[in-house]
């Protein structure tokens, strides 16, 4: 069976390199019948192996084949079903197989769809099915361990959710429909038909456009429900890795409507389609290079397919570039050339397009940095700050556009008919704007995305409430408008609206936070697996409502790996504003008579203990004070942190853990305050960012004191506008589930010369 498995990806990668030789040929003698049967066979029987490598791969997971490499990394006799079944895609060589098997299956369809330009379509499309065929023969999932384990190492508990179940399958779908659009532009442009492509990759592309999209946000749902940090998007560079081809996508879309129907954006469309893919190929490269290892969590270490990543980058950009400079001559201009008006639908959209464009650029720039500064010096990662201020005036210019060029018709417009739409968005954005000031001013940024978010939410909405009595299919570009605006509304509502307050609960403890009286009703353990899970069930009493919050953290104790920690919050949704509990630490209360104690700090968070307030910063891998031992290197961690006493000012203090002797005297430091008090840093998880410091008193500051109580540290977090959000992303989703229905002209005719 194992051999078979191996011959499988063999075969595959045979198959269709026959195809595409068989395609090409087809190109040039298409008259010839048996080419074009000789590459659609080749093509079916690598979708049959690619399906049966699949199979082969589901098989040894269920079956729990421990001899299988991959199946000892990603799975256990313990999991689940559904989680089994989806560490076929936990690791590198699952995850290609399945976009593989994805790509082959839509290469079906595209056979068909793509009528007399099958030949070229299919060869270009061939040429991505060849890459991942490649990177499948260099790392295969089939590879054998010398001995069989007992029992494989398991999921990632934090892959152990439902919506990461899905969240993969989508994104690779997504990324698989995005060649589409770019095999039909190289075949366009290989048979001088620059228009008709247009109509047949418009529909794919609004089609990779919903399914990437569903994949990204589900991520970040998956982020705000799993992680406990209390936000959806952290500007991770692996999560941006995906945002970049689904940013030029999304301008592609728009790009092809206008040459459709205009014929503008001819080479325009040409190079959106073709970097739309070289993304995709550029973002797996981030994602799967092990090149941000240092930089992400989410990055995948360095299997070594770097190399041939590169290749293909160079080699599609190569392609690409020849393919333009051959045709850039004859690709005919349009009828009339295009007014740059602000009362011109062509302009808002190629003013659209270009924005979108911008946002990729600052992303990318953001998301490579950590590259970059390689080149030059020791490399960095951009802060957050960086995509916040770089994005927020084009994302004003963008909403500012949406807000009124969907009232636009194509040609001249009268502001007379304009101007009830107009109305109704003003008015909404206005709305938007008192709401905000009511509850505080949060800086102009702020308030000028409000008015241009609810001002394009506003307008969009009349547009709806016109179309839809017309014909249901034409509103599909208003219902994703509407979205964008209140997805915006909610970016602002629930990050710069938001409230948070660090609690340190004792057991049986009450203390309001945030319009809420929490109760620690104490602490609860359960063996699962390789570790254990300590739930910190709090009675929280809201509004009226009473109800058993349960964050957790899950320790992790593999065998022959270091301890890690995850944490997850409790969130209860409300219509207005989620409440959000995270989990920060736990003191048992088990310490020597209290004369020390175990205190556990999340990065950026702050924990209160005995009249102290310690803030935990980040990690500072190179401390000034590390030496090279002897023996060799001495690897050296230190921790930056702020310490204040009462309402002393802060104190910053560095305890350094040294893995080769971890009771060096610099572990330690004194505390401010009274003489006497110190921490030391006992142990540091850098896959949970979190730190565990010992605090240490004479006896006497406890002589007197009642026995010790567990006490459960948690920050509550109150973020208004979450359902806004989640609303707004459904909204554009639908809106393009419409757009893919809405009929389009024919394409099935030769293009006229």
């Amino acid at each position: 069976m194992i051999q078979f498995a191996q011959f499988t990806l063999w075969a595959e990668l045979l198959l269709v390199l026959i195809s595409t030789i068989g395609y090409f040929i087809a190109c040039y003698i298409n008259t010839v019948r048996e080419v074009r049967i000789i590459a659609r066979a080749s093509y079916y029987g690598f979708v049959v192996f690619s399906f049966l490598a699949s199979a082969a791969l589901m098989i040894f997971l269920l079956t729990h084949n421990f001899r299988i490499e991959y199946v000892a990394a990603y799975s256990s006799r313990s999991l689940e079903l559904h989680y089994l079944i989806s560490s076929f895609w936990a690791g590198q060589e699952g995850s290609f197989l399945l976009w593989l098997l994805l790509a082959g299956i839509l290469g079906i369809i595209l056979m068909f769809k793509a009528k007399d330009m099958e030949p070229q379509v299919m060869f270009a499309y061939n040429l991505s099915n060849l890459f991942l065929a490649i990177l499948l023969i260099k790392q295969s999932p089939f590879r054998l361990l010398p001995d069989m384990p007992i029992d494989g190492n398991g999921l990632n508990m934090l892959l152990q959710d439902p919506w990461m179940v899905i969240h993969p399958p989508l994104v690779f779908l997504g990324y698989a429909a995005f060649t589409i659009p770019f095999a039909f532009a190289l075949a366009g442009f290989w048979r001088r038909q620059y228009d008709r492509w247009v109509t047949l990759a418009l529909p794919w592309t609004v089609f990779a456009f919903v399914i990437l999209g569903a994949g990204i946000i589900i991520g970040g749902y998956w982020a705000y429900k799993v992680l406990g940090w209390g936000g959806y998007w952290g500007w991770d560079p692996v999560e941006n890795a995906s945002l970049l081809p689904w940013l030029t996508g999304t301008a592609l879309m728009h790009g092809l409507l206008l040459q459709q129907t205009k014929g503008h954006f001819k080479k325009t469309n040409f190079f959106l389609a073709a970097i739309s893919f070289i993304l995709i190929i550029y973002s797996t490269f981030l994602t799967r290079s092990g090149i941000l290892a240092d930089f992400s969590v989410h990055s995948f270490v360095d299997l070594g397919i770097t190399g041939w990543l590169v290749f293909f980058i160079i080699g599609f950009s190569l392609i690409s570039i020849l393919v333009f400079i051959f045709r850039m001559q004859d690709i005919p201009r349009s009828g009339k050339p295009m007014a740059f008006t602000l009362f011109n639908r062509e302009s808002v959209i190629a003013g659209s397009i270009i924005i979108l464009l911008i946002f990729t650029l600052i992303i990318g720039v953001g998301t490579s940095f950590p590259i970059i500064s390689k080149l030059f010096s020791k490399g960095a990662k951009v802060p957050n700050s960086y995509y916040v201020n770089w994005d927020l005036p084009f994302a004003i210019l963008m909403l500012l556009l949406i807000s009124y060029g969907p009232l636009l018709a194509w040609g001249k417009n009268k502001l007379s008919r304009l101007f009830p739409g107009i109305i109704f968005g003003a008015s909404a954005g206005v709305l938007c704007i008192i709401l905000s000031i009511a509850y505080g001013f949060k800086g102009w940024g702020a308030i000028f995305i409000l008015l241009a978010g609810g001002a394009a939410a506003g307008t969009n909405l009349w547009l709806i409430l016109k179309l839809m009595p017309k014909r249901f299919t034409i509103s599909g570009a208003a219902v994703t408008h509407l979205g964008v605006g209140l997805m915006f509304i909610g970016f602002i509502t629930s990050s710069v609206y938001d409230s948070s307050q660090r609690l340190a609960l004792k057991k049986g403890e009450t203390k309001p936070a945030l319009g809420a009286e929490l109760t620690f009703i104490d602490a609860e353990y359960l063996e699962k697996d390789h570790g254990s899970y300590l739930f910190l069930p709090i009675l929280v009493t809201c509004d009226g409502d009473s109800f058993i919050a349960r964050p957790d953290m899950y320790i992790e104790n593999k065998p022959g790996s270091r301890s890690n920690r995850f944490s997850h919050p409790h969130i209860h949704r409300r219509l207005v504003a989620d409440l959000y509990i995270s989990p920060e630490g736990f003191d048992p209360g088990e310490a020597d008579s209290m004369q020390t104690a175990k205190l556990t700090i999340t990065k950026g968070s702050t924990i209160p203990y005995k009249g102290y307030h310690f803030t935990f910063h980040a990690f500072d891998m190179a401390p000034p004070e590390s030496k090279m031992s002897g023996a060799g290197h001495s690897m050296r961690i230190g921790a930056d942190l702020s310490i204040s006493f009462e309402e002393n000012p802060p104190v910053k203090l560095k305890p350094i853990f040294d893995v080769s002797s971890p009771e060096s005297r610099e572990a330690t430091v004194e505390l401010p305050g009274p003489p006497g008090r110190f921490i030391t840093l006992k142990k540091i998880d850098a896959s949970s960012k979190s730190i565990v410091l010992s605090y240490t008193a004479p006896h006497e500051e406890h002589a007197s004191e009642a026995p010790p109580t567990p006490i459960a540290f948690v920050e509550v977090s109150k973020k208004p506008g979450m359902s806004l959000l989640w609303l707004a992303i459904v909204l554009i989703l639908a809106g393009g589930i419409i757009s893919i229905f809405r009929k389009a002209p024919a394409g099935n005719q030769p293009e006229k010369k």
